[in-house]
């Protein structure tokens, strides 16, 4: 009969872990089937994410190549813009010496033509008369000299001022055409300088519809990242779950197991019975004080307090989470920030938070101490001491601290100092 009892209650705690299983096995797989479609999500959204920065790259890239031939524009512009002023000085003044050129040419002109008709009105009698009142043969050949002269001088004058006038027009007209050339390059210059203006303001608008869409990518990867991370806590609750049941489960089938090997002990041998009891509660302790984890208590293998690495960390709190982000000043993620944190340090460690799960050596968690690293599923926190944790929580929250650190299931606690 109580064999029979002994059966009938392992049948009843089978049925129990049974549906209790299927139940667990049904959230956990959502959770799972949850966690895998939001890292294909992350995955992609990180492809894009690499994709628009390679893009932006590239436009800056091609932003300053503008910058720099816009410069080069805008110089020779202002070179040309400067002769241009020099020749227009340069030809104002030319058409004034043009005038005085023309001016005395005419004036020289009239001149020769008074002297001229003196000389024919007179009938050349002055000529003769000043000619035949000479004193000597020198006198008469001076004087025929100096009349020839006059003539000649007049003659040379004439044909200086002439001159003189067709070289400043020349002039004036090879001013008028650089100037022209100089007001056509002017104007491609101002053409070249408004059409790469024009240019670097649409690949800057570019740039800036990438940064929309970079912030957008990098919110979704963010949100992404948090389900994967809701997921893997209720994950990893129940592991914890059915491991306590399935503990639960053991601990019930060997009190029954028990309790039927007491009962045919005592029919049997009383004294004998309470000895082998004694003897399985015993070995039931030790396996819990194994499943435990221990009593680890490594030592501190540099020179780094705890404490000073908790106040570093408390600078931060209030500033943004940023998915992918290594820089707590400007925004990080949980292992960007904890590897900030130690690297001022000079401790260096992985910025993913998977691969700081084997950093340093193992403590249990009854002896974390400041400046230890706490480790969650797919989460890492700074252990502040008493219980609490300053960490870079999630998009909603930022960098926080004096959070419960059991306010999820902890995989390791490890020591880098």
């Amino acid at each position: 009969m109580k064999l029979k009892k002994l059966i009938a209650a392992l049948l009843v705690i089978a049925m129990g872990m049974s549906q209790f299983s299927v139940a667990l096995a049904n959230k956990k797989t959502e959770a799972e089937n949850k966690k895998q479609e939001a890292e294909e999500n992350l995955k992609n959204k990180q492809s894009e994410i690499n994709s628009i920065e390679r893009q932006q790259e590239q436009l800056q890239g091609e932003i300053n190549a503008l910058d720099a031939e816009l410069v080069n524009v805008m110089v020779k512009l202002s070179t040309v813009e400067e002769e241009l002023s020099i020749k227009q000085d340069d030809l104002a003044q030319t058409k004034e010496d043009l005038e005085q050129a023309k001016k005395d040419e005419k004036d020289q002109y009239e001149a020769m033509k008074l002297r001229i008709r003196f000389m024919y009105e007179k009938g050349n009698t002055a000529m003769i008369t000043s000619i035949l009142e000479s004193g000597s043969i020198a006198d008469l050949l001076n004087r025929v000299e100096y009349v020839n002269e006059v003539y000649e001088y007049d003659r040379n004058l004439l044909t200086e001022y002439k001159e003189t006038k067709e070289q400043v027009a020349m002039l004036e007209k090879q001013q008028e055409e650089e100037i022209q050339a100089l007001e056509v390059k002017q104007q491609e210059f101002q053409v070249a300088q408004e059409n790469y203006q024009a240019t670097i303001a649409r690949k800057q608008r570019e740039v800036g519809d990438f940064g929309e869409k970079l912030a957008e990518a990098q919110a979704l990867a963010a949100r992404y990242q948090d389900t994967i991370n809701a997921q893997n806590t209720i994950i990893a609750q129940e592991n914890e779950r059915e491991r306590q049941e399935q503990e639960r489960a053991a601990a019930a089938a060997a009190a029954a197991a028990r309790e039927n090997s007491s009962n045919n002990n005592s029919s049997n041998n009383g004294s004998s019975g309470g000895s082998a009891v004694g003897g399985a509660s015993g070995g039931s302790n030790n396996a819990a004080a194994s499943d435990s984890g221990g009593d680890k208590n490594p030592s501190y293998s540099t020179g780094v307090s705890g404490s000073s690495v908790v106040s570093y960390a408390l600078k931060f709190v209030g500033n943004p989470y940023v998915w992918g982000g290594k820089d707590p000043n400007t925004g990080a993620d949980c292992s960007g920030f904890t590897s900030y944190v130690y690297a001022h340090f000079g401790i260096s460690i992985p910025s993913y938070s998977y691969s700081q799960r084997s950093v340093g050596k193992e403590v249990s968690y009854s002896n974390a101490k400041a400046g230890d690293l706490i480790c969650y599923a797919g989460h890492v926190a700074i252990y502040m001491g008493n219980g609490q944790i300053v960490h870079a929580k999630g998009t909603a929250y930022g960098i926080v601290a004096y959070d419960n650190a059991t306010y999820r299931p902890i995989i390791t606690v490890r020591r880098v100092l």
